[in-house]
């Protein structure tokens, strides 16, 4: 099971491995579509919001500002005596003024001016029996007394059958003398075809609608004639548009909302875009995002097949290399081939060891030491090197057998490693000599460990007993310039002189 496990790690290894590359491009791919997503929602609201409140101000709120000094310039020119004057046809000029503006102002349809006691003039003339202007729906209340006053929509007295519709908006203003006392009143029909005329040429954005509505929901400007005072907007769109500009949507109709309310008169404009329109700009991805991710998958398949290409190619030469035929291209060949890679790199450090341990004393072996006694010399590390010969070991090979030396060789090479390693090696020279390499230029330290050796030797009692063992040491130190034959030669002079001192001792060599 164990080995199944390991078979199934291996072999969907690179498809992990390339599914975890897969990963960062999926994760940009959805933030890129997230991100289009929400520019495009931003883009839709800023588009309508800026169309609402650039339209309202350009083709609706112009045209108030003109009204409204129409009615500052009449207000600063008409008199109580010209206003009377002008009601009884005896000022020519006051009909003047009206019939120019009536005629060449295109939002003012009629005009007719009155008096405190109902007497009135109307533009173009006419005549109404028990007319009285202050009972009209337009006429402004003691509240609505102060500048321009736009009416309600409301039933027109008498139709003109030119018009389009029975229903009508009426602008007035109250005339007031220098002692601030009323006199009488000035008021125009708008005309609000015309006043719509502006909305014809303009392209709401998303296929939207564009139209002004009244307080009482009916509306009063389109670009469709048909529409004005013949259709009218939900009241609860009136109720939401509490601020001067915002949006909101209204579920019944599935209609996204853009308002702008003005003040005086109390009308809103709407801009009206249907929510399939929405939803098409919305969920609707650039096309050159889609094909640029189109592209990088395909790049990104063709890069995976490149390299299931190249690494089994890799895996034919390793296991060609390693075996000498041909691998047969099954699913398991990854899983064979590590294993032989894993049984090789045990084998090599097992070979390694080999060759850098001495097969009878378990200590590094001469070709170790001249490693280390290299590479030590070649970084200019200062050092002690201490060579062990034991004391009349062939004397003891002689008397007690090759396999009792080879005992003796075995435990002092022990001891040694017990009392130097893991700091320090000790290496196997050749024959019954020993050799321990010591970095730095401590000699004392170098000293009492090989002295410790030496005693714990010596402290033994073997089973035979006239075997007494022991060894000779000399100790040398390396100064720069020195080779290692240069360095040996020093130590071993330095072991001569400990032998020809008695045996069983240590000895310095000279610097």
């Amino acid at each position: 099971m164990q080995a199944s496990k390991k078979l199934f790690t291996v072999n969907h290894i690179l498809t992990l491995f390339f599914l975890v590359m897969l990963i960062p491009f999926i994760m940009v791919s959805v933030w890129t579509f997230d991100y289009t997503r929400k520019d495009n929602i931003e883009v839709f609201e800023n588009s309508l919001s800026r169309f609402t409140h650039n339209t309202a101000m350009e083709s609706v709120n112009r045209q108030l500002e003109e009204i409204e000094m129409v009615f500052k310039i009449l207000n600063s020119r008409i008199t109580h005596k010209g206003m009377q004057g002008y009601i009884d046809n005896e000022h020519d000029v006051l009909h003047s003024i009206f019939a120019s503006m009536v005629n060449t102002l295109t939002f003012f349809d009629a005009a007719i001016i009155s008096d405190n006691q109902n007497q009135y003039r109307i533009y173009p003339d006419m005549k109404f029996d028990n007319y009285f202007p202050s009972k009209r729906p337009w006429y402004p209340g003691i509240k609505q007394q102060n500048g321009v006053h736009y009416s309600e929509p409301y039933q027109d007295l008498l139709p003109d059958p030119q018009k389009k519709t029975d229903r009508a908006i009426t602008v007035s203003m109250d005339l007031f003398d220098e002692e601030l006392l009323k006199y009488g009143n000035i008021a125009f029909d708008l005309d609000l075809y015309a006043m719509s005329a502006p909305l014809r040429n303009i392209v709401t954005p998303f296929e939207g609608r564009f139209l002004v509505a009244a307080r009482d929901g009916s509306i009063i400007m389109h670009s469709n004639d048909k529409k004005i005072f013949h259709r009218s907007v939900p009241i609860k769109w009136l109720e939401k548009a509490i601020d001067i500009e915002g949006s909101f949507y209204d579920e019944a109709s599935e209609k996204f909302i853009f308002y702008h309310s003005f003040s005086e008169p109390y009308w809103v404009a709407f801009t009206v875009v249907d929510k399939a329109m929405y939803d098409e700009f919305i969920s609707k991805a650039p096309q050159t995002l889609i094909c640029i991710v189109a592209i990088c998958l395909i790049i990104y398949i063709i890069l995976i097949c490149l390299c299931r290409v190249y690494i089994k190619g890799i895996i034919s030469r390793l296991y060609m290399s390693m075996h000498g035929i041909s691998y047969e291209g099954e699913s398991q060949d990854l899983e064979r081939v590590y294993n032989s890679i894993k049984q090789s790199h045990v084998e090599l450090k097992e070979a390694r060891r080999i060759s850098g341990e001495d097969a009878l004393t378990g200590i590094g072996t001469r070709r170790r030491f001249d490693d280390k006694l290299n590479e030590l010399i070649q970084n200019n590390i200062l050092f002690h090197l201490a060579i062990v010969d034991l004391d009349n070991f062939k004397k003891i090979n002689d008397t007690f057998g090759h396999a009792v030396g080879d005992s003796v060789l075995k435990y002092v090479s022990n001891v040694g490693k017990s009392v130097l390693e893991p700091d320090y090696d000790v290496y196997r020279f050749g024959g019954e000599e020993l050799v321990v390499i010591f970095p730095g230029d401590d000699f004392e330290t170098c000293f009492n460990l090989m002295d410790t050796w030496r005693v714990a030797v010596g402290q033994r009692v073997w089973r035979e007993t006239p075997l007494k063992v022991s060894f000779s040491c000399g100790i040398a130190r390396w100064n720069k310039g020195e080779t290692a034959q240069d360095i040996i030669i020093k130590a071993d002079k330095a072991l001569y002189e400990a032998k020809h001192a008695g045996k069983n001792t240590i000895c310095r060599a000279c610097e």
